[in-house]
């Protein structure tokens, strides 16, 4: 079990920026990082070992910058447990 989850909100910031074709690339690229990951409306939710997830978010900002945006702003939250956790443990209250 994976010892970190982390909820990320990319936020995009400069003149002129389309955000309807940065996040879906970003999505992309969370899809592309082998974690496990659940794309939720106000957040992107990833589980893994903590290097991996922070390389992810990193990655996240450059790809950011890289698509036009003068800066990134990245919201993040990490639940860490040496016992592990996971996405299945956070979405319990969900029908």
């Amino acid at each position: 079990m994976n010892n970190v989850t982390a909820g990320f909100q990319v936020l995009p910031n400069g003149q002129d920026v389309d955000t309807n074709g940065m996040i879906p690339r970003i999505v992309d690229v969370v899809k592309e990082s082998g974690l496990r990951y659940h794309v939720g409306p106000m957040e992107t939710v990833v589980e893994g070992n903590i290097d991996e997830v922070f390389s992810l978010l990193k990655r996240t900002q450059e790809l950011g910058v890289e698509l036009g945006a003068s800066e990134v702003l990245t919201n993040i939250k990490i639940h860490y447990n040496p016992d592990g956790v996971s996405i299945e443990d956070k979405m319990t209250h969900v029908n």
